[in-house]
């Protein structure tokens, strides 16, 4: 079983990261983009790689990434 720090989890409790709707239109989330954009490109840097992902691998975090994009694929 994987465990989280407790100081790597309080970001998750901000309402302004927490609060976001899972069918929110692709427009009103930017600055998250823009999150997602900036940590790639420098883990990237950091690790050498041509590139990274931020996709989870598994539980129910993966779950969910993988049934959000089958319905995109439809």
């Amino acid at each position: 079983m994987k465990l989280n720090a407790a100081s790597e989890m309080i970001p998750v409790t901000w309402p302004e990261f927490s609060n976001l709707h899972p069918f929110v239109p692709t427009n009103q989330t930017e600055g998250y983009q823009q999150i997602f954009k900036e940590l790639e490109a420098y883990l990237s840097e950091i690790t050498g790689f041509e590139a990274c992902s931020l996709q989870p691998n598994s539980g129910l975090q993966g779950e969910y990434t993988l049934s959000a994009d089958d319905q995109s694929l439809s």
